[in-house]
């Protein structure tokens, strides 16, 4: 038995805390303003030269390192963004919405109230393990990878997004975007992959992926 160190992320997305976050969320709408964005804006976690709290009540937004631009991951509504790590410390990523999305915002102060006096820090604790998984998965999880494991799962992660998100993705710029790995390495591997009927992809479009865990244990 070799099991991996890190989850991948469309495994650990399965253990998301819905109760705790929609918890955190009831407390904190009656505080926050409500706005609409459309797909491809920047979702900037300040407000007026404050630190804010976002919260993500409808679509789904792109979460990428603020220092290579390389894509991590996709949030999908219900979720909370920016109070996860403490108010001296800086943010590592920005977020872009993928879609339309209607998010609610709030001050970090108010929200850290809210959570102190309305004695929500089981849900709190609970959402902050997530988080870390999260940041684990998404900092650690290509280390010691095969490019062709790295691209499997990037492939997996895009399966188990949004549909209307996956259909109009570019399977290949998805996983570049995510990886930093070469154009040329990724369309060899996805033409192998293609070839022996793993994938399917039309268009640039990823229709379908099998589980090769049974053939790499017979490997």
């Amino acid at each position: 038995m070799n099991p991996k160190v890190v989850m991948p992320l469309h495994t650990l997305t399965r253990f998301k805390p819905f109760a705790q976050i929609d918890s955190l969320i009831h407390h904190f709408l009656p505080h926050a303003e409500i706005e609409h964005f459309s797909a491809n804006r920047l979702l900037h976690l300040d407000r007026k030269g404050e630190r804010a709290c976002l919260i993500l009540l409808e679509g789904l937004v792109d979460i990428s390192r603020i220092d290579d631009g390389i894509l991590k991951g996709t949030l999908k509504a219900p979720f909370v963004a920016g109070i996860s790590h403490p108010d001296y410390m800086g943010n590592a990523f920005h977020l872009m919405s993928a879609t339309a999305v209607k998010v609610a915002i709030l001050p970090y102060k108010s929200a850290m109230t809210i959570i102190r006096e309305q004695k929500l820090w089981e849900d709190y604790s609970n959402y902050l393990l997530y988080i870390m998984g999260l940041h684990s998965t998404l900092s650690n999880h290509s280390i010691g990878l095969r490019s062709r494991d790295i691209i499997r799962d990037c492939l997996f992660d895009l399966m188990n997004e949004n549909e209307q998100y996956r259909l109009k993705t570019n399977a290949c710029k998805y996983i570049i975007e995510k990886t930093a790995l070469s154009r040329s390495g990724v369309m060899g591997i996805l033409a192998d992959m293609k070839k022996e009927n793993i994938i399917g992809i039309q268009r640039g479009v990823l229709i379908f992926i099998k589980d090769e865990q049974n053939s790499h244990r017979n490997d």
